[in-house]
């Protein structure tokens, strides 16, 4: 304890120090949204002198138009209030003391056993346990903190969240748990919480809720859905399919779902559909060695559509042709 004693009281100082620059930061925004509220009222002031002067004057298209801009102010200054009192309401936070920042961070030694505090890249990391859901191992988590990010925090950008034995979505190598990309945190339902307890210099109460975003498993939210997380995309539709219900095509050397897969009506060789063409005479999938081009039109189809080496249309025409060269003959020799 005694060795980490200096880097968790300096980084508890960048830590003050960051959430001072937020909190002023937030005053700013609490001066732009009450300057926002003075415009919005003398525009409504200026609107209502205009109203009653087109009124006394019985201008009835202007006192309509008036009375339109009136109400769509009015609305829209009560949102403007609300904004203004939740931004006074969140720059009114009162920052830890230097001693409750360094008694917070030890606390997070006593909920995670190893912490690291880089005074070189202003940053806090624990580390998690081996996290497994439902079945599906995902490893050990370093939970990072930015220190520097605090100032301009507005969600969970702040935190990175860094697999150390990485088992990632077999569709996407960046998203390392349903709810991390790219080792940033999808917070969903504890966002609010996380930027609170950030806000407040409840560092360790920040750190809690992100392990335990890690241990919970949203369905309706995930990157990539712990369903699909071992299986592989279609190569032609994209659908995720696992190696079970996959089919490989032997002609492209790729994977496809069912229903982009199919076979060869000639010789029943199974294909992916884009191996297969379409035979225009009987219009069923054949593949490439089951096409061939009819001896006199050279359109290709299948060897079934073929008779005597010419598709039907071709092999009408000659017919024909011969018939009438017999009727043409018979007529000669009468």
């Amino acid at each position: 304890m005694d060795t980490l004693n200096k880097p968790m009281i300096k980084i508890a100082q960048a830590i003050r120090e960051q959430l001072h620059s937020l909190q002023i930061h937030r005053f700013g925004e609490v001066q732009r949204l009450v300057y926002v509220v003075c415009t919005n009222l003398d525009q409504l002031q200026s609107s209502r002198r205009n109203l009653e002067k087109c009124t006394h004057r019985g201008w009835s298209g202007a006192v309509a138009r008036l009375t339109s801009q009136l109400e769509n102010k009015l609305r829209d200054l009560p949102y403007s209030i609300e904004q203004a009192l939740q931004m006074m309401n969140h720059a009114k936070t009162q920052l830890p003391s230097p001693r409750q920042a360094v008694e917070d961070l030890r606390q997070l030694q006593d909920e995670f056993g190893r912490v690291e505090c880089n005074l070189q890249e202003r940053t806090v990391s624990v580390f998690t346990d081996p996290i497994e859901l439902e079945g599906f191992f995902l490893g050990d988590f370093e939970l990072r903190l930015e220190v520097d990010k605090l100032a301009q925090l507005r969600d969970s950008s702040a935190f990175r969240v860094i697999a150390q034995d990485p088992h990632p979505a077999s569709t996407n190598d960046c998203v390392t748990h349903p709810h991390v990309s790219e080792e940033y945190l999808c917070a969903g339902d504890a966002s609010v919480a996380l930027v609170q307890a950030l806000a407040t210099g409840r560092i360790c109460d920040a750190f809690l809720l992100v392990k335990s975003v890690l241990e919970t498993y949203n369905p309706s939210s995930p990157y990539v859905s712990l369903d699909d997380w071992y299986g592989f995309p279609c190569y032609d539709c994209g659908y995720v399919i696992d190696e079970e219900n996959s089919f490989y095509c032997e002609a492209c050397d790729q994977s496809f779902c069912d229903e982009c897969f199919s076979y060869c009506r000639s010789c029943d060789t199974s294909l992916c559909r884009g191996c297969l063409s379409e035979c225009p005479g009987c219009e069923e999938p054949v593949c490439e060695n089951c096409m061939s081009a009819c001896n006199q039109c050279g359109e290709s189809m299948c060897v079934s559509c073929l008779e005597d080496g010419l598709c039907s249309s071709c092999k009408e025409e000659m017919e024909a042709d011969n018939e009438k060269e017999s009727i043409e003959s018979e007529q000669q020799v009468a």
